[in-house]
């Protein structure tokens, strides 16, 4: 079992005492991210985490300036000087209420306390750093982890013994390890690969071989990311949704990320374009942590190469590379669309909100009842339909 003992605040902050409950730990808080850059890189090497806790994931994301302001709070835990936990903050004011989220929590897919596998405190343990962190970083009303798996990386997510609800959407995922390629030919349907086969013959008679590259020099990647944002436009506008992907600072994220990641063999960006002849007819871009693929998001040509089957094509490619990478897991990433489920399962995902004040608790309430309504619409098809089609409209009405 894990105890808390004595909280040393970083130099910013002035030192606290706990209740020294077991002597081999020690929470620091650090109130930047470089601070705590050596203890989270080792972390990385051997910890539990999703592609979204790497250290470059979330240092690009504040580089590129897609964190409101806010104060940065982020906790180690030590055990006899050795880094067992790190959960990274950003601390906002909001409604006269002070809440902490995971840093980049807006920009991935799921939150996850960053941890070596032997760390599984008991809920006790956990309201006892949430206290003291809250204590070191100038006091904190609301702390929430949203969309977070119950298990990762056959780990038990030890916040979910903490009063939670289901997020809104699902996190679609898979184990591939030990897959022979082709992957479509041991794991789809016999008519999902026949169609997609098909698809891939009916695409290289009219525009030449099908490849799918990884893009790992910047030129290649200035053409691929202009290509993305206007396939994802299309969609997008299809849709009812405006194309943040060709904004700041998403440009510039995967821009930079991209290129920091060139010719690492686990990027924490990884570009891939799917080229038929010389046309560029998908991309995907994904982020990897150890032996887990995350697809972030992917983008199709609404062109005359539409009609055959692009996505189906560029999954079965993807998945031949990933798995002669060494890949063993692999996700879709949330939200509920029909063609994930060809290829990954959907796993429920919760959400924590960990109230420390009065506040917090009235703050919470309201969040959970909002996060519920949430819910309601997007897994009942007539409410999520009518709610899509309401977007659609108000979204064309913006661009008359």
């Amino acid at each position: 079992m894990t105890q808390i003992t004595a909280i040393q605040a970083a130099p910013a902050n002035p030192p606290i005492e706990g209740v020294r409950l077991d002597a081999r730990l020690d929470i620091v808080v650090h109130d930047t991210m470089a601070a705590a850059e050596a203890a989270w890189r080792s972390l990385e090497t051997h910890g539990v985490l999703t592609p979204y806790q790497r250290y470059d994931w979330v240092a690009a994301l504040l580089a590129a300036g897609a964190e409101p302001a806010g104060r940065v709070a982020v906790a180690v835990v030590s055990d006899m000087d050795r880094p067992v936990a790190v959960l990274p903050l950003l601390v906002e004011h909001r409604y006269g209420v002070v809440r902490a989220r995971m840093l980049g929590g807006h920009q991935s897919n799921s939150d996850w306390i960053l941890s070596a596998p032997q760390f599984q405190p008991t809920p006790a343990d956990l309201r006892c750093i949430f206290d003291q962190l809250a204590r070191a970083a100038g006091g904190i009303d609301l702390i929430s982890f949203l969309s977070q798996p119950r298990v990762w990386q056959g780990v038990a997510n030890p916040v979910l013994a903490l009063p939670h609800s289901p997020g809104p959407s699902n996190l679609y995922a898979t184990a591939i390890g030990g897959t022979p390629v082709p992957y479509v030919e041991h794991r789809l349907t016999t008519k999902r690969r026949s169609n997609i086969n098909r698809g891939r013959r009916r695409l290289e008679e009219q525009f030449g071989p099908v490849r799918l590259v990884r893009v790992d020099d910047a030129a290649t990647l200035d053409l691929v990311q202009a290509t993305f944002i206007e396939q994802r436009g299309a969609r997008f506008d299809a849709m009812g949704v405006d194309n943040i992907f060709a904004k700041a600072p998403f440009t510039h994220f995967f821009r930079a990320l991209s290129i920091a990641s060139f010719g690492e063999t686990r990027p924490a960006l990884c570009v891939h374009a799917l080229l038929a002849g010389d046309e560029i007819v998908a991309t995907s871009w994904g982020a990897t942590a150890g032996n887990h693929y995350s697809q972030y998001i992917n983008s199709t040509s609404a062109g005359p190469a539409a009609r055959y089957s692009l996505s189906g094509i560029l999954v079965a490619e993807l998945m031949d590379q990933l798995l002669e990478a060494g890949i063993e897991t692999f996700d879709m990433g949330l939200g509920d669309f029909d063609y994930k489920v060809e290829w990954t399962d959907p796993q429920p995902v919760f959400d924590s909100l960990i109230p420390l004040t009065l506040k917090g608790h009235i703050a919470a309430g309201i969040t959970k009842q909002r996060g519920a309504l949430k819910r309601l619409i997007k897994q009942t098809p007539a409410f999520w339909n009518a709610a899509k089609a309401t977007r659609r409209y108000v979204f064309n009405l913006r661009r008359r």
